[in-house]
């Protein structure tokens, strides 16, 4: 179709062949499709077509269990002669401690670690915002550690095999063969861990600027959508008070 052709009546159209396709899928799917189209229709003809979002179910964000990151880290801790699990182990923790996003992670050159303030300058954002985040002391020793074995002089996160930056796939790949050789029972994807850090930061009264500032959110509104309590929380509270 031609871009000026396009109009509410021809999105409506779409919509609705959208949901004979696929009668599940969300309002949140379609709302995503329709701001694609308005924002090619606007880039490419300056046309601006007004369409009310629809109406969103929120959804609780799923955390990974302490104790499955227990498991995880115990795996590690008990194979550390392999380089490659070295590596994999410090993506693991860093993801736990900070919240990168998986692009901001596998992008980490070593010249951007403090290694005194257990501090990292993370340059390559999402919004091309720099900002700081932090990890602990355990990490700081595993990290200086594995650069020294792998010889790193660059990036932290390479492939052994051709010497290039890791790619998000690859992460991908590696979470869903660790969450299969430890028989774990849900996802572990990298931005499961992010969300697992933000949701552990606000249930410790962890101030929400400062949750938005590291996790790189330009807007407050974003990081609020992490004021849930997740069912374990829930639980131990109604316990608690229903002495159950």
């Amino acid at each position: 179709m031609k871009c000026t052709e396009i109009d509410r009546e021809m999105l409506l159209d779409f919509i609705i062949k959208q949901r004979d396709r696929n009668p599940d899928i969300s309002n949140r799917t379609l709302n995503k499709y329709v701001l694609t189209l308005k924002q090619a229709l606007k880039y490419a003809c300056d046309i601006d077509i007004h369409f009310d979002k629809m109406p969103e179910q929120k959804k609780i964000i799923e955390t990974i269990p302490e104790s499955m990151i227990t498991t995880i880290f115990n795996y590690y801790e008990n194979n550390q002669s392999n380089i490659i699990l070295q590596r994999n182990y410090i993506m693991f923790r860093l993801l736990n401690e900070t919240g990168l996003r998986i692009t901001e992670l596998l992008n980490l050159k070593i010249s951007d670690f403090d290694f005194n303030s257990y501090s990292i300058h993370v340059k390559k954002t999402k919004t091309n915002v720099e900002r700081y985040v932090f990890y602990g002391e355990k990490t700081n020793l595993l990290i200086n550690r594995y650069i020294m074995s792998a010889k790193l002089t660059n990036h932290l996160f390479i492939d052994f095999v051709t010497g290039d930056i890791i790619k998000d796939y690859t992460l991908e790949s590696i979470c869903q063969r660790l969450r299969d050789k430890l028989s774990l029972n849900q996802s572990i994807s990298p931005h499961k861990w992010r969300h697992t850090f933000a949701t552990r930061f606000v249930q410790k009264n962890g101030n929400l600027e400062v949750l938005r500032q590291i996790l790189g959110h330009t807007s407050i509104s974003t990081t609020q959508k992490y004021l849930h309590i997740n069912k374990d929380a829930l639980r131990d509270e109604y316990v608690r008070v229903s002495k159950i």
